[in-house]
């Protein structure tokens, strides 16, 4: 089974239900509060873990109890944990999340230890890498780490799959480094200023040098770019429940498809029926699906 090394945050999600996402000003009371482990990282690590992937997780936690508790959900879920490092010093990272009742969301994070996963760090853990075939990078963690992984996964011949968000600008150098950029609407008009149509901003960040661009589009599918040109996926058709962890699911998705031999367009709908699955459920990582149940619809549309 090939190995899949995730870099990346680990996060307490807070989410609260409302009626609608509050506008600027407005004061709105909420339905419910929740508990749930998050983080983009340990989100994809999880979500890869759960699907078959072969996956080990360099993150980093407070001493305290959301930073149990999150590092407990990962070993349950199959994650090898030993570059997981306790911080004394700073709070397990948390996520504030505002749900509403269409399942839209928009999130506040504090990064609290998350901004402390560095090149030391990366360095201690440099065994996880010798064997690795695909590495899950996202941007909740410092840029100059997110730069490091990738030139160190150059060096080691392994591909990379970089879920910009939140998006940062990056250099040029990291972008002709990627093998696979996956990022939503608006975080790929962050990456290119706004520059354009969808697919002449996928296309500036091919000419930048990432060999395949996976742009996530929600209901509408996705849309890749590589050097066979332009592609557009439908999406499979799920009733939104909450959207928090989707795109997380659909890298997860795409990577362990592509490291068991998948071509482009299968390993598309097998992520895709991971995120839709996603949907369909509230919470991040509560939310993310199992081998069985993804098989469940992929199967039948091969």
């Amino acid at each position: 089974m090939k190995k899949v090394v995730v870099v990346g945050s680990i996060n307490m999600d807070v989410v609260i239900r409302v009626p609608h996402i509050p506008a600027v000003g407005e004061t709105v009371l909420a339905k419910g509060l929740n508990l749930f482990g998050g983080g983009k990282g340990a989100n994809q690590a999880i979500a890869a873990s759960r699907l078959g992937g072969n996956v080990s997780m360099i993150g980093r936690l407070g001493d305290d109890a959301y930073g149990k508790k999150l590092i407990k959900a990962l070993t349950e879920s199959g994650v090898n944990v030993k570059a997981v490092e306790i911080d004394s010093e700073f709070p397990t990272g948390t996520a504030y999340i505002y749900v509403s009742d269409k399942g839209d969301n928009n999130i506040v994070v504090n990064p609290g230890a998350n901004s402390k996963v560095d090149k030391n760090q990366i360095k201690r853990h440099m065994y996880l890498f010798e064997d690795a075939d695909y590495c899950i990078i996202q941007m909740e963690i410092p840029i100059d780490t997110v730069e490091y992984v990738i030139s160190l996964c150059k060096e080691k011949n392994i591909k990379v799959m970089l879920n910009p968000a939140p998006a940062h600008n990056i250099s040029d150098e990291a972008l002709q480094n990627l093998y696979m950029m996956l990022p939503n609407e608006t975080e790929l008009a962050i990456l290119c200023n706004n520059s354009g149509n969808l697919e002449k901003m996928a296309e500036h960040l091919y000419s930048k040098g990432v060999k395949n661009v996976l742009v996530t589009l929600g209901e509408k599918g996705c849309m890749l770019v590589n050097h066979e040109g332009i592609k557009r996926f439908p999406a499979p058709p799920f009733t939104p429940v909450d959207t928090t962890a989707a795109g997380d699911s659909f890298v997860a998705g795409m990577t362990v498809g592509l490291s068991e031999g998948m071509n482009f367009e299968k390993a598309i709908k097998f992520a895709s029926y991971a995120a839709g699955i996603t949907i369909s459920k509230e919470g991040a990582q509560a939310s993310l699906p199992n081998r069985k149940a993804v098989d469940s619809y992929f199967l039948k549309c091969q």
